[in-house]
């Protein structure tokens, strides 16, 4: 019997499908997922798809599939995402490192490759070509033997596999690449094609949490700080050679375009949060400290936002930047040499323009953090921490000092230049900038509230919910008590007579926390009146005065009825006590 049960669950292990996926971390993973999507080998066969996890690993020659209204969203080690539409099958072919591919076997796929290690590939593999991209954003679609790549920003490279050649594709151009190696390139609206992928990039960001909020912005606007810093920094240094190799002039150029994409898809993430704040600022029944804090991320949003603003104008200023290459210039003929030798500019006339551009960047370092505040200051800084009134001022007073540097380097200039228009000009803007920072830290003064102001505001709001709580039952009580009751019962007179003893004194206690409570808070904000924004800790005293002042409130007629029958209670407790 036993041998018979062991030779039943041999064959049932043997027939039973088993398709455990393993092998080697592709390094890829889903940022997001929704309707039908399924991964299997791709070695195996359909019926060895599983339903995708957002946590769970993908490996090297994993087959992923989309189903009708599905979708997922792929983000590589090297920053590089890629959306894929509903109906669509991408293979994983290789590892996500320096050597990157990613094969469409059906549907339609969005690519932004942000950051790339040096000399790295990304390549989408299609029936028809292989579509070559370095830092570019662009779509492929694949369908009936007809591959199609649009270049939404930067440039690609497409290999026809028919015919071998390579095909050059630009920003605004589609190339359709038809079976036997045909091909045609066609002008696209760039706008309008990223139009039709909002349903599927606008979900970036969406898995995002409100209380995961504060840490994502950090984030974003970390990173993005950093690598402008180091873009700019290069190109800084670029700019003040006489003349640029080309290798380093694209290189530069390539970072920027690369740079433009982090900052495009950050955006997608950032409206997306932005949007998830403005529903749940529409939530019935919210509390004012959520209203306050939900307040506040939208602020800082719009910092984040405006930041990135700055961000893509100086970009677009490196992007435009012609350089003085270096072949060129060795190419150029001294007309002043007697010997016809070749000469350098260097020795033709002294170029000061490098200088100027450099030190141009160096004001917009400068005031790049300045920036920052003044876009959370545009959108309305009140509910912003005392603390970062403080640092806001504190990185105000820094670009001074850096500004006041900046200045005697180009005065000096200046003085060797006395007819540099645009020297004049810069001069101007930094006088400009330091009158600007002036007021700027003028307005960031608000007066700060102590911890133990907050503290004794909150203790007062406790103790008198508690008192008011206690208040509202001794009245229920007390109207327990009819005239009736009192006629037929003696009893019933003394209860009604200690009721209205312990009522006099529940209200004299509620009358003195209110006026304690009220004139803490007209202490505390008459001080900070002269200030023109309103600190998180003064919303948090005028939230906490404002439940304080409703709930006194909420006594309503039995307060006044209170008040205008006391003296009767009094006279009827003096009455009894005699």
């Amino acid at each position: 019997m036993k041998r018979i049960g062991l030779l039943l669950f041999a064959v049932l292990f043997l027939i039973s499908p088993c398709f455990a996926r393993e092998g080697q971390d592709s390094g890829i993973r889903f940022s997001d997922l929704f309707g039908e999507v399924s991964v299997r080998p791709n070695a195996e066969d359909d019926d060895a798809y599983e339903f995708a996890e957002l946590d769970m690993p993908l490996y090297v020659n994993d087959r992923i599939r989309t189903k009708e209204e599905s979708g997922a969203i792929l983000s590589m080690a090297d920053m590089s995402t890629f959306v894929v539409k509903p109906e669509s099958i991408v293979v994983l072919n290789t590892t996500s490192g320096k050597e990157n591919k990613i094969e469409l076997l059906a549907g339609n796929i969005w690519v932004n490759v942000k950051k790339m290690v040096s000399d790295g590939t990304m390549e989408v593999e299609m029936s028809q070509a292989v579509a070559g991209i370095k830092g570019t954003n662009i779509t492929c679609s694949t369908r009936s033997g007809e591959d199609r790549i649009q270049v939404l920003r930067g440039h690609a490279e497409v290999l026809i596999k028919e015919s071998k050649e390579t095909v050059e594709v630009q920003e605004g151009e589609e190339l359709i690449v038809k079976s036997g190696g045909k091909t045609e390139k066609v002008e696209i609206d760039v706008q309008n094609e990223q139009k039709k992928w909002e349903e599927q990039t606008s979900r970036m960001g969406e898995l995002i949490q409100l209380n995961e909020i504060p840490e994502i912005l950090k984030g974003i606007l970390d990173a993005e700080t950093s690598e402008f810093a180091r873009i700019n920094g290069a190109f800084g240094k670029l700019i003040a050679l006489v003349s640029v190799d080309e290798a380093a002039a694209v290189e530069i150029k390539r970072d920027a375009e690369r740079f433009v994409g982090v900052i495009m898809e950050d955006n997608l993430i950032l409206s997306s949060i932005r949007k998830k704040v403005e529903v749940a600022l529409q939530t019935p029944d919210i509390t004012a400290a959520d209203r306050v804090l939900l307040a506040n991320h939208m602020k800082n949003i719009a910092a984040v936002m405006a930041r990135q603003q700055g961000f893509q104008t100086e970009i677009a200023k490196i992007l435009r930047y012609q350089f003085k290459l270096t072949a060129i210039i060795e190419d150029i003929v001294d007309p002043l040499a007697t010997d016809g030798t070749l000469a350098s500019a260097a020795q033709l006339v002294e170029d000061i323009s490098g200088t100027i551009e450099q030190l141009r960047t160096e004001l917009t370092q400068v005031t790049s953090e300045v920036d920052s505040v003044r876009a959370v200051l545009s959108s309305n800084a009140n509910g912003q921490s005392q603390d970062w009134f403080k640092e806001s001022i504190s990185v105000c007073a820094d670009a001074l000092a850096d500004l006041d540097a900046l200045t005697q380097k180009v005065t000096d200039l200046l003085n060797e230049n006395p007819t540099s228009l645009e020297l004049q000009a810069l001069l101007k803007s930094l006088s400009d900038q330091r009158n600007s920072i002036g007021v700027t830290i003028k307005s960031l003064t608000v007066v700060e509230v102590s911890s133990d102001v907050i503290t004794e505001m909150s203790q007062l709001d406790d103790v008198l919910s508690d008192r008011m709580i206690a208040l509202q039952n001794e009245i229920a009580f007390y109207q327990t008590i009819t005239e009736s009751d009192i006629r037929l019962n003696t009893a019933a007179m003394e209860r009604r007579l200690v009721a209205s003893a312990k009522i006099i004194d529940g209200y004299a206690r509620v009358r003195r926390y209110y006026s304690n409570a009220q004139r803490l808070y007209n202490n505390t904000m008459r001080a900070a009146a002269s200030s023109k924004y309103k600190t998180a800790e003064q919303e948090e005293v005028e939230n906490t005065w404002q439940n304080i002042s409703d709930r006194f409130q909420q006594l309503g007629s039995i307060a006044n009825e209170l008040q205008s029958n006391i003296s009767d209670l009094e006279s009827q407790l003096s009455t009894f006590l005699k």
